[in-house]
Parts: C-alpha cells; sequence; structure tokens
C-alpha cells in the first residue's frame, strides 16, 4: 500500500482569491474584541473541504482534478501513482454518494463550534440542482460547466442526512445515498454558531466571491460566477435568501452503473456483432454419473448420503476480463490492473479540439499535430457501441479512465472460466425422498429451474455445493462460477503451477485490494460482470436439462454483495427481445452488506488488519511507531501468528491501541483515528460504484422479489456478524441492516404468504454466524454453539428454499427460537 494521506481540506491547486482568514490574518489589537469564527475556504491557497465540484474545474477527461495528478500539459501524459488512495480519486467522474464528509471552520482562541446549532436543522441545507453541460438536461446542456443552473429540490434534513460537530467542523452524515451522478450544492447558513452565539461568517475569500461587483482577474471572476450560480440557484425555490448564506459548495456524486450498463448492452448484440464476446455455458457429456457425495469426499469435506441424491457436473464458460494481467508476482504488482475505457474520452477530445483551435486562431498552424488524431484498432468499436460519440484516438486520453461520458471498458483478455453444475440425480434422489416420506420428483417438460450460486470472499465455488441438497431436494439445479482471483481463478503469473494471486487460498487483498482501490472496485464490478455473462450464457448451453428462462440467484457474504449491482442490470429493461435472456426471478442473500469500506473498518474479523494495513501505510509518526511494534512489542503475544501477515497484524493493532490508550497517549490515537477518517473517505469514495448500497433503490425499484437474513446476535452469547456488522457505528447506511432497509424489505418473524405478487423480507437471527448459511458447525469467536449453529442453518436454508420454489410468493418460517425482532 502507498503512503497515504488525503487532507479533508484538501489542496486543490485551485487559482482563485487570495484572502483565507487566518488567525495569522487577524489583527487583534483591542484585547477584549474576540476575532470571529469563519469558515475554512481559500481556492488560491488550496483551502477547500471536500468534496467540491471546484476540484473539477478545467478537468481533462470528466474526472475530478487531484493535485500532482497530470504532467505540465494535462492532456495525455499521466504521472499519478493511482494506487494513492487520495491520487485514486482523480480517476472518478464524480463523488461518493454516501460517505459522510464535513466542511472546516476557523476557530479563534478560547472559541468553539457551538454543538447545538451544528445538529440542529436549518444550519446545514442540501439542494438538489442541475449544473451546466449537463448531458440530460437540455435547457442546462448549453450552460457553463460548473456553474449551477436549474434547482430540483431541497433535502429534508433528519430525513436524508443529518449533521453534528466535528471538532472545528461541521459533519454532514447521509442518512440515504445521493443519487449517482446527481449534482447538489451544500449550504452553510447563519444559524450555525459559535460558542459565544455568534453566526459564523464567510471566508474573507468567499465574502468577496459573493459580491455581485465585478471582480478583476480571470480566476476571482471564475470563482464569483460559480459561487453565484450556486446561490442564485439555491434562492430561486424562494426557501432562503443570499443573507442568511455563509458558504455555498457545489458536489456531483460520480456515476454509478454506466459500465455495468454498457457490458449488459454489449453481451446482448454480441450474438449478431462478431466483434463482441458472447459467453456460453459448455457442460460437457459423460457417460458416467458423479455426484455432490463423491466430489465433497475429494474436498475432504463432511458428505451426508442425501448428496448422493445431487448430480455434480464440471463445465466453463469463456468470459471477457476487464481486469489486466500482472505482470510480477509481488503486491504492487496488481496496482494498475484496474479497468481501463476502450475509447478516448469526449472531454479530452473536446479539449485538444479546442487547443489546435486556438493555435489555429493565433496563426500558429504549424504547431498543430495531426497525428493526434490518427484513429486507433477500436475505432470502430467505439464509433458502434457510442452511436458515433466516441473515438479511439491513442494518442489522447491515455489514462482511459471509466466514466459517464466514456462509458466502454477495454477488454483485456477472455477467461475460460470453470462452472460448477448441480442437478437433481433422481435415481437416488427420489429413493431418499420416498424413505423421508416427502414427494418424489419428476423433471419439468422444460427443464429444472437454475439458480446461481455465488460464494463469499476468501471461499470458493465448491462451498456452495453445501446448499445444493436443500435445492435438489426442490427440484433445483444450480450453477456456480468463483469469484475473479478466488478458487479456480486465482493468477499464476510466473507460470511455476502456483497462484501468485489467490484470496482463497492466500490474502483476501488480492481482491479487496487495499494497495490499489480502484483494484478492488474494478474487482466487485468484475464480480457483477461475470455473473451477467455467466446469466446471459445459460441460454445457450444445449443441455435441455435447464430451464434457462426460470432462474433465480443465491449469494452469500461477497456473492451477497455484488449482487444488488448484478440483480440491478440482469432485471432492468433494456430491449423486450433480449430482456428475458437476462432476467432473475427471485434472489436470496445471506450475510450481505453496504457501505464496504465503512464496515470494513469497523469488521470484528477483517477491521483489525484493515486497520493496521492502513495506519503501516500511512507515513505519519504513529506508522513508524507502530511498524516498530510489530517487530519488538507485539512478538510476545502475537508472534505465533508470524507466519501469516494477516493473522499477525490483527493480533497486534488492538494490542497497539490498547498500549496507547494505557499510556494516556490521546494525542496519538486521536491522530490514528484521524487516518482511519481520511481512508474511509477516500475508500468508499473509489468503492462506491461497485457498492451495493447504490444499487438499493433500482433493486427496491425493480420489486425483484428478494429475501435477505441477517445474524444480530441474541444480546448475550451469541453475538452479531462478527465479518460484516449488522450496523456501523460511524457511517449510519453502511452494514446489513441499512443496506435491507435500503432496498425496501420487510421484516418479518413468522411465515408469510402472497396469493398474486412476489414480496422481499428481512429476517434476522438471533443464532449462527456469518457462515451459517452454509455452516452448521459452531463458532467460537462469534460466541455460536453447535447447537444453535446447526439450528440456524437448517432454518436458513429452509426459509431461502421455500421463498424461492415459491417466486417469493411465500416464506416458510419454522424455528422461531433461531429468529427475532
Amino acid at each position: 500500500m502507498k503512503k497515504m494521506l488525503l487532507s479533508l481540506a484538501i489542496t486543490a491547486a485551485l487559482a482563485g482569491c487570495g484572502g483565507g482568514e487566518t488567525l495569522e490574518d487577524v489583527k487583534n489589537d483591542t484585547p477584549p474584541v474576540i476575532p470571529a469564527a469563519t469558515v475554512k475556504f481559500d481556492p488560491a491557497n488550496g483551502v477547500v473541504s471536500v468534496p467540491n465540484d471546484l476540484l473539477m474545474n478545467d478537468t481533462k477527461d470528466g474526472t475530478i482534478n487531484i493535485p500532482g495528478e497530470l504532467d505540465e500539459d494535462g492532456v495525455s501524459v499521466p504521472r499519478a501513482d493511482y494506487a494513492d488512495p487520495s491520487m485514486a480519486l482523480g480517476a472518478l467522474d464524480g463523488w461518493s454518494s454516501q460517505v459522510p464528509y464535513k466542511i472546516d471552520l476557523v476557530m479563534p482562541s478560547f472559541v468553539s463550534l457551538d454543538v447545538a446549532s451544528a445538529a440542529a436543522p436549518g444550519a446545514v441545507r442540501i439542494f438538489e440542482v442541475i449544473m451546466g453541460a449537463s448531458l440530460t438536461d437540455a435547457e442546462c446542456s448549453q450552460a457553463p460547466a460548473g456553474a449551477a443552473c436549474k434547482l430540483i429540490g431541497e433535502l429534508t434534513f433528519g430525513t436524508d442526512f443529518i449533521t453534528q460537530a466535528s471538532g472545528n467542523s461541521v459533519a454532514i452524515i447521509p442518512l440515504k445515498p445521493f443519487k449517482a451522478g446527481s449534482s447538489y450544492v451544500n449550504v452553510l447558513t447563519t444559524g450555525l454558531k459559535d460558542s459565544l452565539g455568534r453566526s459564523i461568517e464567510p471566508s474573507s475569500t468567499y465574502a468577496l466571491v459573493k459580491q455581485e461587483a465585478p471582480l478583476i482577474t480571470e480566476a476571482q471572476l471564475g470563482l464569483q460566477g460559480a459561487v453565484n450560480s450556486y446561490e442564485n440557484v439555491v434562492i430561486s425555490g424562494g426557501a432562503i435568501s443570499k443573507d442568511e448564506i455563509i458558504y455555498s459548495a457545489a458536489m456531483t456524486i460520480q456515476s454509478v452503473g454506466s459500465v455495468l450498463n454498457t457490458i449488459k448492452s454489449m453481451l446482448a448484440i454480441s450474438r449478431q456483432n462478431p466483434a463482441l464476446d458472447s459467453p456460453v455455458v459448455n457442460i460437457p457429456e459423460s457417460d458416467t454419473i458423479k455426484t455432490v457425495q463423491e466430489k465433497l469426499v475429494e474436498l475432504k469435506r463432511p458428505a451426508p448420503t442425501i448428496f448422493a441424491g445431487v448430480q455434480y457436473q464440471k463445465g466453463s464458460v469463456s468470459l471477457p476480463m476487464y481486469l489486466s494481467t500482472p505482470t510480477g508476482i509481488g503486491s504492487t504488482d496488481l496496482a494498475d490492473t484496474y479497468w481501463q475505457a476502450m475509447c478516448s474520452s469526449p472531454v479530452a477530445v473536446l479539449k485538444q479540439q479546442a487547443a489546435d483551435q486556438k493555435l489555429v486562431d493565433e496563426g500558429r498552424e504549424n504547431e498543430v499535430d495531426p497525428t493526434l488524431f490518427d484513429v486507433g484498432p477500436n475505432e470502430p468499436l467505439c464509433q458502434g457501441l457510442s452511436e458515433g460519440r466516441l473515438h479511439d484516438y491513442p494518442k489522447i486520453d491515455s489514462t482511459r479512465h471509466l466514466t459517464k461520458y466514456n462509458p466502454i471498458p477495454k477488454k483485456q483478455s477472455l477467461a475460460d472460466v470453470p462452472v460448477q453444475v448441480t442437478k437433481p440425480y433422481l435415481p437416488v434422489l427420489n429413493t431418499i425422498l420416498e424413505q423421508q416420506n416427502i414427494p418424489t420428483l419428476t423433471m419439468p417438460e422444460g427443464g429444472w429451474p437454475v439458480v446461481i450460486l455465488q460464494h463469499g470472499i476468501t471461499s470458493t465455488k465448491e462451498d456452495m455445493l453445501a446448499i445444493t441438497a436443500a435445492l435438489s431436494m426442490q427440484g433445483f439445479a444450480t450453477v456456480a462460477i468463483d469469484h475473479p482471483v478466488h478458487g479456480e481463478r486465482g493468477i499464476d503469473v510466473d507460470g511455476d503451477g502456483n497462484d501468485d494471486f489467490n484470496a482463497s487460498t492466500g490474502s483476501v487483498l488480492a481482491y479487496m485490494n487495499l494497495e490499489s482501490l480502484l483494484v478492488a472496485r474494478d474487482n466487485l464490478r468484475q464480480s457483477a460482470a461475470d455473473l451477467l455473462g455467466l446469466r446471459f450464457g445459460l441460454n445457450f448451453t444445449g443441455d435441455t436439462s435447464l430451464n434457462s428462462s426460470d432462474v433465480s440467484f443465491i449469494g452469500h457474504s461477497l456473492g451477497a454483495i455484488v449482487a444488488p449491482a448484478f440483480v440491478t442490470h440482469a432485471n432492468t429493461p433494456l430491449d423486450s427481445q433480449v430482456d428475458g435472456l437476462f432476467k432473475v426471478n427471485t434472489v436470496a442473500l445471506a450475510s450481505g452488506g453496504g457501505g464496504i469500506a465503512s464496515f470494513l473498518l469497523e469488521s470484528a474479523s477483517f477491521g483489525p488488519f484493515v486497520q493496521g494495513s492502513v495506519l503501516l501505510a500511512a507515513g505519519t509518526t504513529e506508522s513508524a511507531e507502530f511498524a516498530t511494534y510489530l517487530q519488538t512489542d507485539a512478538v510476545s503475544n502475537c508472534g505465533v501468528f508470524a507466519a501469516n501477515q494477516q493473522a499477525y497484524v490483527s493480533c497486534a493493532y488492538p494490542e497497539y491501541i490498547a498500549s496507547l490508550t494505557m499510556a494516556g497517549e490521546t494525542a496519538k490515537i486521536a491522530n490514528i483515528q484521524g487516518v482511519m477518517t481520511q481512508f474511509s473517505f477516500a475508500a468508499q469514495t473509489v468503492l462506491d460504484s461497485g457498492d451495493p448500497t447504490n444499487y438499493a433503490a433500482a433493486v427496491k425499484a425493480l420489486a425483484t422479489p428478494l429475501y435477505m437474513n441477517v445474524v444480530v446476535g441474541d444480546g448475550e452469547g451469541n453475538k452479531p456478524d462478527q465479518v460484516i456488522p449488522p450496523v456501523t457505528v460511524n457511517n449510519p447506511i453502511a452494514g446489513s441492516l441499512p443496506l435491507a432497509n435500503l432496498m425496501g424489505l420487510q421484516e418479518v418473524t413468522e411465515s408469510q404468504g402472497s396469493m398474486e405478487d412476489g414480496m422481499s423480507y428481512l429476517v434476522k437471527f438471533s443464532q449462527g454466524h456469518h457462515g451459517s448459511v452454509l455452516d452448521p458447525r459452531a463458532d467460537a469467536t462469534a460466541g455460536a454453539t453447535a447447537e444453535g449453529s446447526a439450528a440456524a442453518t437448517s432454518e436458513m436454508q429452509m426459509q431461502i428454499v421455500s421463498f424461492l420454489k415459491s417466486r417469493g410468493l411465500y416464506l416458510q418460517i419454522t424455528n422461531t427460537d433461531v429468529v427475532t425482532e
């Protein structure tokens, strides 16, 4: 992981007005006069609280401008290290929809922020607006980029967001995700007070550009135009006056889903376009029958007799990989394998055209380089897939970031992905069913309905075999693939027969890559893209025993995390002729969650490792001290884990924090907490387009029947889910339960039924653990007993099977002893 220090008052390197107000600027010759508290805002000196669209001014490709990201020409030659979490923001076309953020203030000595005012309605107001150069609003499409153009409405305090004091800052905490691709103006008002009861005042810079009289320099005029556009738009609704505004700043939320939507569109036309890959699930025929019981014996796992009634097959599907292959075997070699666009950013193209026209207008035609617009090999696809809007100019936009302007990903390779297939094996299964006085099965005329199974992080597709018996007893076939960099999809760079990167057998960082957050984001997107490809490929198996028109989905842990993106794109109408080729009828999720960065930091299982890794990379005094601690004091208690870096750091980090607490090192602890806040902001912003929270509203709107279970514990010995916390402390919309709420799931504790339409339900379990949907064994770290875990597994599987069998019309809850409100 690279050194990471993202200041929330980021050095923006913006040219603008000087005059940011600091205590040194204030001449306090009269002691009784206490200087005013002000908003910290001085773009000329790089003092801008983020998120703020001023960092998108003069964008080169439609992404955020991070200082130091580009060389002097700024158009085509990158020099950014996008593995740096703060620099990774420069690959995004907007800000996070969900991460809490803050606006910094300047407080004179002996004065503080009035806590009550910071948490009161009206101190902070947020307005949804349409910005200039809009892609969706014709009226605003011609307005200047970076200027607010039209008011949509105001968000509601207490429903959409809350605020609170955070030191010398006011924190803004979303209670719902902001809309992807939409823009908002944050406004601080005179209702924000200091401890003396005085209203916070604008910075001298803001007060200067707020005025109507034109300023002098081009930079001043640009900033003045932006600020006045914000204020003029928000007051246009009549709910606030200019006199009340002490600060305003626009933020545009990054696009979510445009790239995956493009991938679905490419799949949809792939059968007619030979230039595109069209996945087909191949299931070889065999003269012998292999059962899941035999496979489980091979894997040296428990193999109850019921699994002898489930047939096991191994197939494959060719899927386009948008992640590139690392060139070396070190962890840093993964850093630049993130997705890239196939085409040149139209923003970069327009800027180059404007630069060339300027040279012509100045009589410097000889300086124009005509080869910049020579087309590359992807020109036909860029043109065809964008209705002529995009081009492949290899010399323009070498960064090739995927944005709402440039959403076509570049295929790096074609992967032959193993597919696990199970089906009811009637000769044995019906005998077992008869012995249990359960009605026997006959394969439906159209074939067995299919359930796509998706496993959790560090797991494999074979782990999902544990639920195949319960599904086979109800007449379901299943298919499953490994996530990228898991199981049989590990990466052997040097060809020695051993995977150099595999999250199942090695480090979790091979997938959830903290050393390059863009790679972590794109592993999530690749997982969703793979599921779309698998679902599409099921239509062309040639296997008449599978009903590809009746497909459901079960996801556990990471499988449940990527599910909302997959289901959203699978079920969003595209074309009536192909919609059925993607449709997922019913969905069941176990132990998922949203707000990935937040819940990772607070995860009992992964949190200590994540926090320890972040601290080691932060480059602070505490980083060096913790590195020394790992080599010295930690050895005595954690040395037993020395061979496993993840386990060793997980053990040592809590001990290090405890030692600081015991020593009363409050300043160091505060510094470390600041590092975690900075990392959470950067990480969640980067991960947003792969985060399920941003697809929750779409899942709710689609009304696809969806069941979800979460282990919340019993308040005594059995703890809540120790991997993905049901709720988090620092982000009210992160964790399992907020995701369920945002998806519109109804909490239930008893059986449910519907005569007409499928419903969506959440069931909370008092017993069991994170893996209970598959694993009936006890988990001492979660306080889950053998009896409670076994009961939870049985009940979870029964609930899932009843829900899928009825296509969401019925949910059977039998053992209420393991279910809680």
